[in-house]
């Protein structure tokens, strides 16, 4: 049956046991999914409204049996409730106190920093990868006598990158087998390796681009600066915040806790009593 029509809270999408779900609900929840959830999804909003439908049912279900009324289902949502207000006042305090960041912080902290900033040297390579010496011999044999190493590539290349002509893109040192390392190493760009052999069968390979360690400059990594030196100003303002609540507070903390922890301000020790047993 085509739902048509609306309700008090949008268009239908779906009537689950009379419940409704309108297509706002719908936006809502893919407008609020995490981008790993959203590209569970992509924009198939079908799939989502299912698995609405699917909540729905089950939620229907809970209610029916009472299990609102469990004791454990209880301590979960008070806890729940909790750390959702908690977490809730933090996001608006830390709003309410942040301070633009300046271009001096960012400046001091890229000086104070710079070997964080290096791109590490990296090279580009494309390579075939066989099973045996012998029909790496011959792969290389063809591109000597003039066939295109992509060709090649895609023709007997066992691994993945065939599809690219055998191009696995950048990589730094340590993000190869050491072999493979060592031959491109050995390269200049344009240049190809003779047959090589590794921990994953025998290679060509050949170098397309090497790049030498650079320094990023403070123009390209100044969001990234940025990002830090709030997250360390939050840090900071959070702490600054529960230690003003903890000085206007009245505190006691029982002496005899294992493990307490005396703060300054206004909090004491509860005389003559003992932990639990």
């Amino acid at each position: 049956m085509t739902l048509i029509g609306c309700s008090p809270g949008g268009k239908i999408a779906a009537v689950v046991n009379g419940r409704v779900i309108t297509v706002q609900e719908v936006e809502n929840r893919m407008n609020g999914l995490t981008p790993a959830a959203r590209s569970l999804f992509g924009e198939n909003k079908g799939r989502l409204l299912d698995q609405m439908i699917v909540e729905t049912l089950l939620l229907q279900e809970a209610r029916r049996r009472g299990l609102e009324r469990d004791a454990e289902v209880r301590r979960l949502l008070r806890e729940a409730e909790r750390q959702v207000l908690v977490g809730r006042l933090l996001e608006l305090t830390q709003k309410e106190r942040a301070s633009a960041i300046g271009e001096g912080e960012i400046s001091q902290f890229y000086e104070s920093n710079r070997a964080n900033f290096v791109e590490p040297e990296s090279w580009r390579a494309s390579h075939i990868l066989v099973s045996d010496e012998e029909t790496g011999r011959k792969a290389l044999e063809r591109i000597r006598g003039g066939e295109p190493f992509p060709q090649v590539a895609q023709e007997v290349s066992t691994d993945p990158s065939k599809t690219r002509g055998g191009d696995i893109g950048f990589f730094s040192k340590g993000q190869v087998i050491p072999e493979f390392e060592k031959a491109v190493s050995d390269l200049k760009p344009g240049q190809m390796s003779g047959v090589v052999k590794t921990s994953l069968g025998y290679h060509v390979i050949l170098l397309a681009e090497h790049k030498a360690p650079r320094q990023r400059s403070v123009a390209e990594v100044q969001d990234q600066i940025r990002q830090i030196l709030q997250g360390q100003q939050g840090q900071r303002q959070m702490e600054a915040y529960v230690q003003e609540l903890r000085s206007k507070a009245q505190v006691k903390i029982r002496e005899s806790f294992p493990g307490a922890v005396q703060a300054a301000g206004n909090e004491s020790s509860i005389p003559g009593q003992k932990p639990a047993s």
